[in-house]
C-alpha cells in the first residue's frame, strides 16, 4: 500500500516537471527577445515615455 503511494507521487512529480517544461517553452515564445508580448510591451513603454517627455516640455 505504501509502495503504491510512493509510485503515484513519483509519477505526479514527473508529470508536473513535464508540464513546467512545456509552460517554460510557451513563455519563452511570448517573452523572448523577439516574442510578440515583448514587442508590445516595448512599444507601449516607448509611447508612454514619449508622451511624458512631451508633457514635460509643455510645462
Amino acid at each position: 500500500m505504501k509502495m503504491n503511494k510512493n509510485k503515484q507521487r513519483g509519477a505526479a512529480a514527473i508529470e508536473y516537471a513535464i508540464l513546467a517544461a512545456a509552460m517554460s517553452l510557451i513563455m519563452l515564445k511570448f517573452l523572448g527577445d523577439d516574442g510578440d508580448l515583448t514587442k508590445a510591451i516595448n512599444s507601449t513603454y516607448g509611447e508612454v515615455i514619449s508622451k511624458l517627455e512631451t508633457i514635460q516640455g509643455k510645462g
